[in-house]
């Protein structure tokens, strides 16, 4: 309980020194759905968040908001799971919508379950998986 506490304040301060600072209006015609590696969840190339250059913190605190997001976007059926716990995740999004109000990555289409997208998700999941099982293989 306590280690969420402190997590929560890092966040927030994040959040509170990059305010607004993500992209509103995507520049890409048809932008590419990427999977973040560990979280597995699901990021849109013209969100700004790996390409923010000004501090590493951000795409690390919006790890949280990319995983409860996904889990909206695939729906209870194949919930993706969470990466503190999934009440900590949803409370992370909700102040992220906070300071990012605007933010292009919380457009209601990348926000809400949509089967066709969520098919795409599980799809990339299933390869991703496979490419990690492979490489351990290949390891061991």
């Amino acid at each position: 309980m306590i280690p969420h506490f402190f997590v929560r304040i890092w966040i927030w301060w994040v959040f509170v020194n990059n305010r607004n600072k993500l992209p509103t209006k995507s520049t890409i015609d048809n932008p590419k759905m990427e999977i973040e590696g560990l979280t597995q969840a699901f990021i849109w190339e013209d969100e700004g968040l790996w390409e923010f250059n000004k501090t590493r913190h951000l795409p690390q605190a919006f790890k949280p908001v990319i995983v409860h997001r996904t889990s909206l976007v695939l729906g209870p059926e194949n919930d993706s799971g969470f990466l503190y716990s999934k009440r900590f995740d949803r409370q992370i999004f909700n102040m992220a919508k906070r300071y990012f109000p605007d933010w292009i990555g919380f457009h209601k289409s990348r926000c809400s379950y949509n089967p066709e997208v969520a098919n795409r998700m599980i799809r990339i999941k299933k390869v991703a998986e496979w490419r990690l099982d492979k490489f351990m293989d290949m390891k061991g």
